[in-house]
């Protein structure tokens, strides 16, 4: 594998350098957040040497700041010679690891208000902390880019995906499906080959660009290091052994819905330190969790909420799974293949002006849609299956949904077969090859 594959966020990250507001880049530990950022120092290095780079994962640096907020701002002064408001030629200024000193928040806002000739990146790892931060220092003067595992656009270096080149939104016959999928299906070999390995390593760079071994000890080293360090960037007070039993426990639930109280009962662990358990896991972006969509008139619908973690490798290594072999003759195959497709929709999404929302639908009548993308008016369900073959179950879920839901015009089912139109209650179903996503 290249060392350095191509972002997707990588041209947006482009266009802040131009925009006055503080760009906020964040995403889970290790998805390439500091190498994007040094990219990006790269790139602006033939235009200018007014670049200035701190780590706050540097210990002297976060003491100096905890000494004197004003310490980057003076530092980078000391460097040019004179104050920053006298800099004609625009300072760029990264900021890596933001969220382990917020005092650099409040430099960051007296320089955005004082009008410096001065364009300012912070990255992190913890979204929730930061938007805490950011909300009561640098609300209205902050732009957010997200940054996942790589996508699977990324990795195959595959243009085609439905949600970059048309949308679900403009969807209207089979034909553009089958003109976007020719291209995968000529390189289908090297592309299941990749889709193979991105099911059971996940899209953490540096697990797909190492061997075997040295790709579990990534991942053994990933969930090492989140314990010892996010927790604390966090700071929360936890009990890392229960923590990690919930960590361990709630991966079984994966594209699954989840129940604390449950969960308190198999664990032994007080329902509150679960949620607290949880809500970490939210603010560092290791889980997401997706809403039912509620019809009002309808009563007998799970109204839980639908769990998802972040990189199917990070999932698999807690689960013990060793071999790709041993995860297909499991019977968790489908919830990977489930989670495989929604990162990949989830990771695109977060970074479209567009702002789609993610929901799921089930009843108790066995109707279950695995998640629903809805943007204003537009909804669409969307379906998985870890086979070649479209259940005659599947379509009757589409066709319940499509009676509770009369304004949705078709949907999607990603699977591993060829492109297939399928009429469901007078709509259209279309399914599509996993690699589209």
């Amino acid at each position: 594998m290249d060392k350095i594959i191509e972002r997707e966020l990588w041209r947006q990250l482009t266009d802040e350098l131009a925009r006055k507001e503080v760009t906020i880049l964040t995403g889970p530990r290790q998805v390439g957040k500091t190498t994007l950022l040094l990219k990006l120092i790269e790139h602006l290095k033939p235009q200018t040497e007014k670049i200035f780079y701190y780590t706050l994962d540097d210990v002297e640096v976060r003491s100096k700041i905890k000494r004197d907020f004003r310490f980057i701002k003076k530092d980078i002064e000391q460097k040019l010679g004179h104050f920053i408001k006298e800099a004609r030629e625009k300072i760029y200024l990264f900021i890596d690891e933001g969220q382990k000193s917020p005092d650099i928040f409040d430099l960051v806002k007296l320089m955005y208000d004082q009008h410096l000739n001065i364009k300012v990146f912070i990255s992190g790892s913890s979204s929730l902390n930061i938007r805490e931060k950011t909300a009561e220092t640098l609300s209205g003067r902050a732009n957010y880019l997200y940054l996942f595992p790589l996508t699977f656009t990324e990795m195959a270096k595959y243009e085609h995906s439905l949600y970059s080149r048309i949308g679900f939104e403009r969807i209207t016959d089979e034909k553009q499906l089958c003109e976007l999928s020719s291209f995968g299906w000529r390189k289908i070999e090297e592309i299941e080959h990749i889709f193979s390995r991105m099911l059971f390593w996940g899209g953490l760079p540096k697990v797909l660009s190492s061997g075997k071994q040295e790709s579990i000890t990534s991942l053994n080293n990933f969930l090492v290091s989140y314990l010892d360090k996010d927790i604390k960037d966090v700071g929360l007070k936890v009990n890392i052994e229960n923590f990690h039993l919930s960590f361990k426990y709630l991966s079984g639930y994966t594209a699954n819905l989840f129940n604390f109280a449950k969960m308190a009962q198999d664990l032994g662990i007080k329902r509150d330190s679960l949620y607290r358990y949880f809500e970490l896991l939210q603010k560092t972006l290791v889980v997401t969790t997706l809403p039912p969509l509620i019809f009002p008139a309808v009563k007998n619908i799970f109204k839980s909420r639908k769990l998802f973690f972040f990189d199917t490798g990070i999932t698999n290594r807690l689960k013990g799974f060793m071999t790709f072999e041993e995860l297909k003759r499991s019977d968790f195959l489908g919830n990977i293949f489930e989670s495989f497709i929604f990162q990949n929709l989830y990771a695109k999404s977060q970074n479209d002006i567009k702002k789609p929302a993610f929901f799921y639908f089930r009843d108790y009548q066995n109707h279950e849609i695995d998640f629903i993308y809805q943007r204003g008016d537009f909804t669409t369900p969307i379906e998985t299956t870890y086979s070649s073959i479209i259940s005659g179950k599947k379509l009757r879920s589409f066709a319940k949904f499509f009676d509770l839901n009369r304004k949705s015009t078709h949907g999607f089912i990603f699977y591993l077969g060829e492109v297939k139109t399928y009429q469901v209650s007078g709509k259209k179903v279309f399914a599509l090859p996993y690699f589209l996503v």
